[in-house]
């Protein structure tokens, strides 16, 4: 998630092991800890776009890794500001929770959080929340800051009660949201489903992308889903999986570009397709500027005469005040134009 609320909630996390003498250096180094895996955004090159991706939620992000980061984070924080007054054991422990925090956060969007490694490269997303959710950053920010102001670590406490609340309805919504899915599947006629997700739409957990996979080919809707109402439907489009079998007419697997699709198709978790409007444009459709459409926010363009070179990482994000608006309307209900 955003830095803002990793910061807080590593704080918070700290601070539920700390006591009023020692919360707020609790929460300063928590705050610092749990931030701290992001640090691998700095892993980039130019001259291979993906190198980025490929980087980004990876080893500091597992939970194997947490102790270590905590350490040196309370290191350089002992030796460069604590180092008469705390003993370098409880800022370790400060440290490591707050370092604890980062991966299983992450873990609960849909981006994919490789927590396992090295025993395992499984890209964990458990599709419950946002990378950003301004009704679970909020409540967080504000007592974990009052906790540090008044020094009360119960404070801190609530701060992480509601997040766990909040968990727990992103859990019902995405189960509301799978069950609809599976349903709206089943009135189609579509039976040999061998593919079904549900992700949260940006900032929100009442508006819900959905895709399902048959025979080769993905269908995208969007489920509104308010507590106590029915779900409202807002129907999208179909596209064709992009599969390693296409992938191959186009590129022999010795080549530096089926390389780069391939790495693609593991950071996306294998939710690839041809863009409609670029067919250079290899899509991850697990994110879209709408949840009904098969617009990618970003993906692979290919370029077939030079095949032994990187890919292109391209995006189509159009962060203007009409497709906010659009995005708000369908957050609430209301009926949209296509």
């Amino acid at each position: 998630m955003d830095p803002l609320t990793q910061a807080s909630i590593g704080a918070a996390a700290a601070a539920l092991v700390s006591s009023s003498g020692s919360v707020r250096r609790a929460i300063f180094v928590g705050a610092i800890a749990g931030a701290a895996p992001d640090i691998d955004v700095l892993i980039r090159s130019e001259t291979d776009p993906m190198l980025a991706l490929e980087y980004h939620r990876h080893f500091t992000h597992a939970l194997i890794c947490a102790p270590v980061i905590g350490l040196l984070v309370a290191g350089l924080l002992k030796g460069l500001l604590f180092w008469k007054k705390w003993r370098y054991r409880e800022l370790a422990l400060f440290g490591i929770v707050g370092a604890l925090t980062h991966g299983m956060l992450d873990a609960c969007t849909s981006y994919g959080t490789l927590l396992y490694l090295p025993f395992s490269n499984h890209r964990e997303s458990w599709d419950i929340i946002s990378i950003i959710d301004p009704l679970f950053t909020l409540p967080l920010v504000l007592l974990t800051a009052g906790a540090f102001v008044v020094r009360k670590p119960a404070m801190a406490r609530w701060a992480l009660f509601l997040c766990g609340l909040y968990f727990c309805f992103g859990v019902v919504q995405r189960e509301r949201a799978q069950r609809f899915a599976a349903g709206l599947a089943a009135e189609r006629g579509h039976l040999e489903v061998t593919q079904l997700t549900a992700r949260p739409s940006f900032g929100n957990t009442l508006l819900w992308r959905i895709v399902y996979r048959v025979e080769g080919r993905y269908y995208v809707d969007a489920v509104q889903l308010m507590p106590f109402e029915k779900p409202k439907l807002y129907a999208g489009s179909s596209v064709d999986a992009f599969t390693v079998g296409d992938r191959k007419l186009l590129v022999d697997d010795g080549a530096l570009l089926a390389y780069d699709v391939e790495r693609f198709r593991f950071f996306s978790q294998d939710y690839l397709y041809q863009y409609a409007k670029d067919q250079n444009v290899i899509g991850d459709l697990r994110y879209a500027m709408y949840p009904n459409s098969t617009q990618p926010l970003w993906g692979l363009r290919i370029d077939l005469e030079h095949v032994d070179e990187h890919a292109e990482f391209v995006y189509f994000r159009d962060p203007s005040a009409q497709n906010f608006k659009r995005l708000w309307d369908m957050v609430l209900g209301r009926d949209i134009q296509n």
